[in-house]
């Protein structure tokens, strides 16, 4: 079966374009184009990051992205799920001795818990000044594909921290939450959030967030539903005929249709027409008519079309 690597490479040879060209035009790293020539996705840090590649990649070679995701999917998924095996513990019983309760007991069991809880409050005191502030990140989540070019990063950290994003100040509120708007380029984007305590460049924490932005994203799914969508115009002329006519799995006629009559329907996804006499009938598709056969000579004809990738196929 032929993979999506070959598809891409065979394209790239037939247009007399070597890697270093196509690096340069889409702004992809050579290494990355030679893992999807060579198939080898296991190389990318996600399936994210991977497929948007072969998007850009597909694009700029002039094929159908869509169709080329397709096959990309189908050599890439995983056979089967691993299966564990978990045993069974064996739970261990044990027989305590018996303890007299006593005062002195119970007094000494207090000083104890109050030493306890005095010592564990100092420590948790000394080491929470020592420690970084704890920085969450909300959103967006790490390897996001973002659909807009700009976007919200939002999370919270210890009040009175420093937070800057990518290198730029960020304000925070009583609590320690904040957000910051970020413009995106075309292609993998890092945001870098660091969060310091007293601005004190020892006592940081930091997150690096990936995320892709393609510019073509919307505007190839706004033409696919434009493509997707076909006129139908359905004819009688010269004489009566009985017809039989479904569009996506619905009938819309199943009579006897006069002559010189027109009918206009819509399909997106397939029809089937029956016609008693098929001299007197025309099934035009976008201004297209289409040849209605019969394998023998009663006159009765029978053609059904599908679209696949965009494209009309009738037989």
């Amino acid at each position: 079966m032929i993979t999506a690597g070959e598809v891409l490479k065979n394209k790239r040879e037939s247009l007399g374009k070597n890697l270093n060209t196509v690096s340069t035009d889409t702004k992809i790293q050579r290494r990355f184009l030679e893992y999807i020539e060579n198939d080898q996705y296991d190389k990318f840090d996600s399936e994210v990051f991977a497929s948007g590649f072969i998007k850009i990649y597909s694009k700029y070679l002039g094929l159908d992205v869509e169709k080329l995701l397709a096959v990309y999917r189908r050599s890439n998924l995983q056979n089967g799920k691993k299966e564990t095996n978990t045993s069974l513990l064996n739970k261990e019983k044990t027989k305590g001795a018996k303890i007299t309760v006593t005062p002195q007991l119970i007094a000494i069991v207090a000083l104890i818990v109050f030493l306890l809880s005095v010592v564990g409050y100092i420590g948790f005191q000394i080491y929470k000044f020592q420690t970084p502030p704890q920085l969450t990140i909300f959103e967006p989540s790490d390897e996001f594909e973002a659909k807009e070019e700009k976007i919200l990063v939002k999370g919270s950290t210890d009040a009175g921290s420093t937070v800057t994003v990518n290198g730029l100040p960020v304000e925070l509120d009583p609590i320690g939450t904040f957000e910051k708007e970020i413009t995106l380029n075309e292609g993998v984007n890092s945001i870098t959030v660091i969060s310091k305590k007293n601005s004190n460049n020892s006592l940081e924490s930091s997150q690096t967030l990936k995320v892709l932005y393609n510019l073509d994203t919307q505007e190839e799914i706004t033409q696919e539903e434009i493509v997707n969508e076909y006129k139908v115009v359905l004819k009688i002329t010269g004489a009566s005929a009985w017809i039989k006519l479904d569009i996506d799995g619905e009938n819309k006629v199943a009579q006897i249709l006069e002559p010189n009559t027109s009918q206009e329907f819509t399909v997106t996804n397939e029809l089937t027409l029956v016609t008693g006499r098929i001299s007197a009938t025309t099934l035009e598709v976008n201004g297209e008519a289409l040849e209605i056969t019969s394998s023998q000579n009663s006159g009765v004809g029978q053609i059904t079309c599908q679209i696949v990738q965009n494209t009309l196929e009738c037989k």
